[in-house]
């Protein structure tokens, strides 16, 4: 017996033994954790472990597993393309007006279908170029190549490919899990509710949750690319302490699950926990996969044809040419300041954040006043154009500062598709059904980006993936190009079509479904928050005066960088200020105490201030800058 066979069948007689103990939860209620058996005739498709499909042939160098990295195949050193293409001056705003809770619930989403292991082998090929301005000239920017799925990579008919470490379906595991011991220890076990920690946020991995507490060694391992942390949030997926936005939306998401607890046990008082939770459940995927299709994927201009029903002979599974690049959309549309503000439109009191200082720092919501200031900042703030160019934040400054382990994510991005395999941007057309592009003229570059490609890649067939699907021309009134555009159609509806479990498939009767499909994710996110406004789309951005009498948001923080950090017992900062004027430093450790306040002058330009920290122990710290016009929020790290 195989063992997919085998865990089939202990499956079904497991859900069996529920259903006859009176938890009353049926197969077609019940998502399994693991996503395994959602296809019956291919029941490991979209499973935890399940390998990522390629929809062009893999791209080595030795058609097994090798890169290709070196100018002979037309791929020279990741960095300087970043520095030639993908340095961003300024702002630039996306033209459909769309909001950064758009590229932030992309991000969410992303944490809900695919993740891939880093492995223990190691890429030397980003070699910081003589001329940067950032990094030190000579040195290597080391990347991991990501984990090759077991017995793949062996010969050309067979190589090196990829397994998806959570499920592939729309089924909420970045809140839920995609295993069941984390599945379980994320349950409070009462009411069939989720744990939370004080004011309704995210459990810390402690024993009781509570942030004071002892750190759980049983608790589920949590993602720190800062390696700094001792404490963090615990949910569904690994990755979810990565920034405050991300934060927000999973523990609205948390807080939706423990609404709707209520909401069943009100209907349902007979219900016991399970069956409240698994309820529960079943509705906020619903919810959520609506939002996703009828709402998010459309303001975009992806959209869909009508839905059919399930298709058994559809492989939901994760493209590795979505995971790798065409998903990695959010990487170009990030802006450098995070807003937060009040009810009233007003900045709250400790500041907007510098996007650099906000990376793996869930302080920022515990001690900061929680998530709703990140809501409405994130429906406020339009986000970047998707193009090929990216922030310093995650260009220079991707979790710490040049020579502190900062990194280039555009770098990164790019090395990873060719370490993966994934097929120049020219095939990837081809086996979409496009023509591919002849010359470079022909993409209808901006006269100053053509020049730039050739210089770069020489033959319009070397371009990377993930770069020529930034550099291509928008379809009309669509967020992406075409190739970004068709793919994220087709893996969405694989995403819909080959899940048995898509609300439209269940059991809702068509009241409900019309209930579910009426929620938008405004509704979801005001009735899981203390806002008292929020216009009807919050994926297309809207001034929050436009809304209710607010002031006109501060576009940019105050400019600000900690260098060198880690500190040892003088705080450097360089400090950029538009007007003579003074700055207020308060410093704040991680309980949220202010251990020292200074105030120092500042003159027009760029200015380098020293503030002796000898007596602040070792730790994780906030620096508080104010000015009388503006103000920002960095981290330090005290040696």
């Amino acid at each position: 017996m195989s063992k997919y066979l085998f865990r089939f069948i202990y499956k079904h007689i497991v859900l069996t033994a529920i259903l006859c103990l009176g938890y009353g939860v049926t197969y077609t209620q019940s998502r399994p954790i693991d996503g395994y058996g959602y296809n019956e005739l291919n029941p490991q498709w979209g499973a935890v472990g399940d390998i990522q499909p390629r929809m062009s042939p893999a791209d080595f160098a030795d058609g097994i597993s090798l890169p290709k990295m070196g100018e002979e195949f037309g791929k020279i050193n990741p960095r300087i393309i970043s520095n030639i293409l993908f340095d961003q001056k300024e702002q630039i705003g996306a033209g459909l007006n769309l909001s950064d809770l758009t590229w932030a619930f992309g991000q969410f989403v992303d944490h809900d279908i695919v993740f891939s292991n880093n492995g223990s082998e190691f890429l030397d090929n980003i070699i910081i170029p003589s001329d940067d301005i950032f990094f030190s000239p000579g040195d290597i920017m080391w990347m991991s190549r990501s984990e090759p799925a077991q017995g793949t990579g062996t010969s050309v008919t067979n190589p090196r490919n990829y397994e998806n470490k959570i499920t592939a379906f729309l089924d909420l595991s970045n809140v839920y899990g995609s295993s069941i011991e984390r599945a379980n220890w994320l349950r409070s076990f009462k009411d069939g509710k989720l744990k939370v920690s004080k004011d309704n946020n995210l459990p810390w991995n402690t024993t009781n949750g509570e942030f004071n507490s002892n750190v759980d060694p049983n608790a589920p391992d949590m993602i720190d690319d800062t390696h700094s942390l001792v404490k963090m949030f615990v949910a569904g997926d690994v990755r979810a302490n990565e920034n405050p936005l991300l934060i927000t939306l999973h523990t609205i998401y948390v807080r939706e699950h423990n609404r709707l607890c209520d909401a069943v046990k009100e209907r349902h008082p007979g219900y016991n926990d399970e069956r409240i939770y698994q309820m529960a459940r079943k509705w906020n995927i619903a919810l959520y996969q609506s939002i996703i299709f009828k709402e998010w994927l459309p303001t975009m201009g992806v959209n869909l044809p009508s839905y059919h029903g399930y298709k058994e002979n559809v492989n939901p599974q994760i493209l590795n040419e979505f995971s790798t690049a065409a998903f990695r959309m959010g990487h170009t549309l990030l802006n450098s300041t995070i807003i937060r503000m009040d009810n009233n439109g007003n900045e709250i009191k400790t500041g907007n954040i510098a996007l650099k200082d906000a990376f793996f720092n869930p302080y920022l919501i515990d001690f900061a006043g929680g998530v709703d200031s990140y809501v409405t900042g994130m429906a406020t703030q339009v986000q970047q154009e998707y193009d090929c160019k990216i922030v310093d934040d995650v260009r220079n400054f991707l979790f710490g500062a040049p020579g502190e382990g900062g990194l280039d994510l555009g770098a990164i991005n790019i090395n990873r598709g060719r370490e993966r395999g994934v097929a120049d941007f020219n095939t990837i057309r081809t086996y979409l059904g496009m023509p591919p592009y002849s010359t470079f003229e022909e993409m209808k570059l901006s006269d100053e980006a053509t020049v730039l490609m050739k210089d770069i890649y020489g033959d319009i067939n070397n371009i990377d993936a993930w770069v020529g699907m930034l550099s291509e021309v928008h379809v009309n009134n669509g967020l992406f190009g075409s190739v970004v555009t068709t793919l994220l159609e087709r893996q969405f509806q694989a995403l819909r079509e080959g899940d048995r479990f898509y609300f439209e498939n269940l059991d809702f009767t068509v009241k409900e479904v019309e209930e579910i499909n009426a929620v938008k994710l405004r509704d979801v996110l005001m009735r899981n928050t203390n806002m008292k406004v929020m216009q009807d789309d919050v994926f297309v951005a809207m001034p929050h005066g436009n809304i209710e009498g607010g002031p006109d948001i501060i576009p940019f923080p105050l400019e600000a960088v900690i260098y060198p950090n880690p500190v040892l017992d003088d705080l450097q900062l360089k400090v950029y200020a538009s007007r003579d004027e003074q700055l207020n430093i308060t410093i704040v450790n991680y309980m949220g105490k202010v251990v020292k306040q200074s105030s120092l002058p500042m003159y027009e330009g760029s200015n380098i201030l020293n503030v002796n920290i000898f007596d602040c122990p070792r730790g994780y710290y906030n620096v508080i800058l104010d000015t009388e016009y503006r103000r920002n929020v960095l981290k330090m790290i005290k040696k």
